[in-house]
């Protein structure tokens, strides 16, 4: 069931943000888990705190270090990452940070220590 906003809320908010020059989003990877993309941790995510079939943690088998000294390993996973996000389309909240960011200066960023955009 999706959620309806209480539209006096958003008149609320959108009336604040009028007066606003900048804004930032801080997100994490929960606004790109409505659009079908798995997160890596948590309920439904690709590795939920488990080891790698190599027994390394994603993190371990994604880093540069990894890729220098074991090239599949990294490539095998970010193969499986990519073929699981295959096919996932913008959501609500993705739209609504685009239009915003034409309207408003928006800081757009990434998040190192999820590896999420901050837009």
């Amino acid at each position: 069931m999706r959620h309806v906003p209480d539209p006096a809320v958003v008149a609320r908010i959108a009336e604040t943000l009028r007066g606003a020059r900048r804004l930032l989003f801080i997100t994490g990877a929960g606004i790109s888990a409505d659009s079908g993309l798995p997160t890596y941790r948590g309920i439904g995510g690709l590795y939920n705190s488990q080891l790698t079939e190599e027994r390394f943690s994603i993190e371990e088998a994604l880093s540069g270090a990894m890729l220098e000294a074991h090239p599949s390993i990294t490539w095998k996973y970010l193969h499986q990452i990519e073929k699981t996000c295959r096919g996932a389309q913008f959501n609500d909240a993705h739209a609504i940070i685009a239009q915003w960011q034409d309207a408003f200066d928006v800081c757009v960023g990434l998040d190192h220590k999820s590896g999420q955009d901050l837009a």
